[in-house]
């Protein structure tokens, strides 16, 4: 779903935004924009855990419909990455949870999938359902710390009737060549598939298969280590996957006093695997448009709410944030400080961000067209802040 490299690329690519000080990669924004965005600062510089997102994709012969051409004319297969072999390693039991049906549409209150076993060299995973930038759909992804290239593995849920795409290649309008095809092992006792890819020159493995009659699922690896075996770690995720429709992603405070005419289109949810991780991220977007309208025109104008942890800062974490600290609070509501701006176009961004409230740094984004004339001063004095935890964690 996410175009991981895309985000990556965001992270070394940071223009400035005279909106709105910002220390923070605004990974969920620069998405559903489509274009580059400065480090937000999206709970006053305790950053998002994960700032690189992911998602693959792959073709199958006689299996999924054929996506773009495999070779764009820009491109160049670089030769280097080698074929598929037939797979002959081992194959866990899976877990027995399902979807029943596939997915019309995607809840972006529910957490339709988590992670049952994860290799290790992982620091941090990110949950989102809901409209992203291409289109509906799920991403769990685990991330590895890596400089500019995403690695990591991701699974990807689609919605029925949606052929999963292969990854798209930075800078270019094209998707990344296939290198090979090879089957695989039954993932969950229905038909799946190797293929790999070559994105910018590395290998990206992408194993398929269906969750339901007509709906796709696919577990994304790029290496982080040498002699990994990737097949073997897509099957392993695949098979030990949890799969549920009714369960509620969870956040650290009840979201309330949201105007009525606006619905959730995506939830984004991150945090740390490491036993001295700390950042993480929870954050819903709404739309008043209707779930009817274009990509484009449920995006285009948006309500963001968000929670991340508040801290005090040391020279440790300033040195950590490396100049990007928080820009400091220029009001106060309810008692506690807080930073306030609106953009001079009547149509754009109205941003407040409160600090130690229980614990926590709230922040609301919003376009105009989607407040009432409470703003977000208003929204933010009727979240349920009361019983917020300061030791929040994701539960993912």
């Amino acid at each position: 779903m996410i175009e991981e490299m895309n985000v990556a690329r965001l992270m070394r690519d940071e223009v400035e935004s005279a909106e709105v000080p910002s220390t923070i990669l605004n990974v969920e924004q620069a998405m559903t924009t489509g274009r580059r965005q400065r480090w937000y600062a999206r709970g006053t510089g305790a950053a998002l855990a994960v700032a690189a997102l992911a998602v693959g994709a792959a073709t199958v012969p006689g299996l999924v419909a054929p996506d773009r051409p495999s070779t764009p004319s820009t491109l160049e297969l670089v030769g280097a990455l080698a074929p598929l072999q037939p797979y002959t390693g081992p194959v866990s039991s899976p877990d027995s949870s399902r979807i029943s049906a596939a997915l019309e549409t995607v809840d972006p209150t529910v957490q339709y999938v988590r992670f049952g076993w994860l290799p290790s060299g992982l620091d941090s995973v990110q949950y989102q359902a809901g409209l992203q930038l291409d289109g509906l759909g799920v991403s769990l992804i685990g991330h590895a710390a890596r400089d500019d290239s995403w690695r990591g593995v991701s699974v990807s849920l689609y919605p029925k009737g949606v052929t999963p795409p292969a990854p798209q290649v930075i800078g270019i309008d094209q998707r990344a060549p296939t290198v090979s095809t090879a089957p695989a092992p039954d993932v969950r006792g229905e038909a799946a598939t190797f293929t790999q890819y070559d994105v910018e020159g590395t290998d990206r493995l992408c194993l398929r298969w269906q969750y339901a009659p007509g709906g796709w699922a696919e577990v994304s690896v790029a290496p982080w280590a040498a002699k990994q075996d990737a097949r073997e770690i897509a099957l392993q995720v695949a098979q030990k996957l949890t799969f549920s429709t009714t369960e509620r992603v969870q956040l650290p405070a009840q979201v309330k006093g949201v105007p009525q005419n606006l619905r959730p289109i995506l939830t984004n949810v991150s945090g740390p695997l490491t036993s001295d991780g700390w950042r993480w991220y929870a954050g819903v977007t709404y739309s008043a448009e209707p779930s009817t309208a274009a990509p484009g025109v449920q995006r285009a104008k948006t309500l963001d709410v968000s929670f991340s942890p508040y801290f005090t800062m040391t020279d440790k974490i300033r040195a950590e944030l490396n100049g990007k600290e928080p820009p400091p609070p220029n009001t106060t509501i309810d008692g506690h400080q807080a930073r306030f701006g609106a953009g001079g176009d009547p149509d754009w961004l109205e941003s407040l961000t409160v600090y130690d409230v229980q614990g926590l740094t709230v922040r609301i984004d919003a376009h105009r067209g989607t407040l009432t004339e409470q703003g977000t001063k208003g929204i933010f004095g009727q979240l349920g802040l009361a019983d917020a935890a300061p030791n929040w964690r994701p539960s993912l």
